[in-house]
């Protein structure tokens, strides 16, 4: 069945391995192993020359050539009873056809060298089937390995991994019970993670020991998060380490550990609010007792010197005192200022988290401000009456004046659009305004010049409030979305955009604070409703409505690098600035206390007034 053809397309060397002899009669047919060649025919070559000859049974027709390097002449056991077949089709032909080959002729050492090299092949499926776990499949592979040449290379090797299954499972099994009672480190010697690293110490790779170890990992994670609950931090701690050292799949162990910091920064926050609480009622006593648990959590000792600073100024307040209202006489050019209230210093978290539909990329990344000192914040939005007096007194000419020219909103199209001749004096539509309503038509420079002259005309540090400040304000120490927490008032709090409202042309608006309306289209009068049964807990109103207003803080695209004081982000010469507070118009998301927008300094229009802020 061999040619040879100097046309051949490949040359495979091939090592013949020691063929297993089984039976005595065999041993005479050794001698038949290599026949005298016929007179015409070439002598053989010796066992280490090369030899040309044809793949057994019918090829594809393709010529072809083989070089054996022949190191040995032992018989196979000649197996023509079919009994041993291989899972693949190809492989088990392949195998038929040698077998039948060796039982018609058992010393061909040609077709032994074949029968080795498909006998490997067979011997690696084995162990890539035991690598997989399927050592079901493996086993017999190894067996028919084993029947026909019980020394071939490999097969002890692949023998012994077999053996080592059953002791795996009995592991595997022992760490399954394990932890199903709760044995996960203890005793020694008898816990789930020992008899898992037993498995993994043979074969790093099992998948059932590697699951079983990230199951014993969960279970301590898990009472680490049950002690972090009963707020015994140094015992969950203690915990996550042992978590950790299993060394499995250590971003469960991160997890964990997030979890059980944000449930300290909870508790932090709660124990903050106490100390605040205590503080702004006057019982410094308990406020002092709040801030020992805040020191004995630990991790928070930026916190709790801020707020050693305020306790320290707290008792020295004076004859002030957080929610007490204060209007400064204008000695200049008489009446008072507008009203302001002061605001109890604290810390909170600024912006918002998480990827909910209202959250916006510049309310990020959410960070602790901590403001050291109350200040003074006005209770409403400055007034076209209180403006009046400003550029009376002052002779001052508003941007919109210079210019010629504001923004209205146009209800008949319904948007806004610049108009000639409107300035402060003029309200959202352009109509003359009344002395109550909040000033319009203002710009940045607008707000800063009036509270320039406000200090100028009581002695006192008048200023715009910071951003920072604002949203102190707009949450009034809560973790709400809105200061009066989530979803819609219940009662009527502010000028909102509310499913009742309606303007004078019948409009409504399409996004709007469900089964709520003040009665409001445009701006309200300043503290109009202010009367509410729901009040601001920090005695402001229009915090979150009416219109919006002018902060000292530049533009910036998100809050990295910004200041954890509560001071103003300022640029020097920056064109845009940031203004704060929902006005009459905006939807429920732009109502909320984290919301930022950006304005031309230079811009005015019918949304955005003036609020101002005083340092005590």
């Amino acid at each position: 069945m061999f040619a040879s053809k100097n046309t051949a397309k490949h040359s495979i060397a091939l090592m013949v391995f020691g063929v297993f002899v089984c039976v005595s009669s065999l041993q005479a047919q050794q001698t038949e192993q290599f026949d005298p060649p016929a007179p015409d025919e070439p002598q053989r070559q010796s066992a280490d020359d090369s030899r040309r000859i044809e793949r057994l049974g019918e090829g594809s027709g393709e010529d072809w050539e083989m070089d054996l390097m022949l190191h040995s002449a032992d018989p196979v056991k000649p197996l023509n009873d079919g009994a041993l077949v291989l899972p693949d089709e190809d492989q088990n032909r392949q195998l038929q056809l040698l077998l039948s080959e060796l039982a018609k002729k058992p010393g061909n050492n040609v077709v032994a060298s074949q029968l080795n090299a498909l006998l490997a092949d067979v011997l690696l499926n084995a162990n890539e089937l035991i690598d997989k776990g399927l050592h079901d499949q493996a086993e017999p592979l190894v067996s028919l390995v084993l029947s026909i040449n019980p020394d071939l290379g490999g097969l002890d090797a692949t023998r012994t991994r077999l053996q080592s299954v059953d002791e795996a499972n009995e592991w595997l099994a022992a760490g399954d019970v394990a932890l199903d009672s709760q044995r996960v480190l203890e005793p020694e010697g008898n816990n789930a993670v020992h008899y898992f690293n037993l498995v993994l110490s043979n074969n790093p790779q099992n998948p059932a020991a590697l699951a079983g170890l990230e199951k014993a990992q969960m279970i301590l994670v898990e009472k680490a998060l049950e002690f972090a609950q009963e707020l015994d931090f140094e015992t969950a701690d203690m915990w996550l380490a042992k978590a950790s050292a299993i060394g499995t799949e250590q971003g469960l162990v991160e997890r964990g550990r997030a979890d059980v910091e944000n449930t300290k920064l909870e508790r932090a926050v709660e124990l903050e609010h106490k100390v605040i609480g205590a503080m702004d009622s006057g019982d410094f006593n308990h406020a002092d007792f709040y801030l020992i648990d805040l020191i004995a959590l630990g991790g928070q000792e930026a916190l709790v010197t801020s707020l050693q600073a305020r306790l320290g100024e707290a008792r020295l307040y004076g004859g002030l005192a957080p929610g007490q209202l204060i209007s400064d006489e204008l000695l200049l050019s008489g009446g008072t200022a507008p009203e302001i209230v002061v605001i109890a210093a604290g810390s909170f978290l600024m912006g918002s988290q998480g990827r909910s539909r209202d959250v916006k990329a510049n309310e990020k990344p959410q960070h602790r401000v901590t403001i050291k000192k109350g200040f003074g914040l006005g209770v409403r939005e400055v007034t076209v009456g209180q403006f009046r007096l400003f550029i009376k007194s002052s002779g001052y000419r508003s941007a919109a004046e210079r210019r010629g020219s504001s923004s209205v909103y146009d209800e008949s199209a319904g948007r806004i659009s610049s108009r000639p001749g409107i300035h402060w004096e003029h309200d959202y539509k352009g109509d003359k305004a009344g002395e109550k309503l909040p000033v319009l038509h203002v710009n940045a420079n607008d707000a800063q010049a009036y509270v320039e002259w406000l200090a100028r005309e009581t002695g006192k540090n008048y200023r715009l409030p910071s951003e920072a400040e604002y949203e102190f304000v707009a949450r009034a120490g809560s973790g709400g979305v809105y200061w009066w927490g989530e979803g819609s008032p219940a009662e009527t709090v502010e000028n909102l955009t509310g499913v009742r409202d309606m303007s004078p042309g019948k409009r409504q608006w399409s996004t709007y604070f469900k089964k709520y309306g003040d009665e409001n289209w445009g701006p309200a009068p300043v503290g109009s409703l202010s009367d509410s049964r729901l009040v601001h807990p920090m005695g402001v109103s229009d915090i979150a409505g009416n219109v919006s207003e002018w902060t000292q803080d530049c533009w910036h695209q998100n809050y990295v690098k910004a200041p954890s004081d509560g001071s103003a982000w300022i640029n020097p010469g920056c064109q845009n600035r940031v203004a704060r507070g929902g006005y009459w118009a905006s939807a429920p998301e732009q109502s909320r206390a984290a919301y930022r927008i950006a304005s031309k300094s230079e811009a005015t229009g019918p949304v955005i007034g003036i609020r101002i802020a005083r340092d005590l």
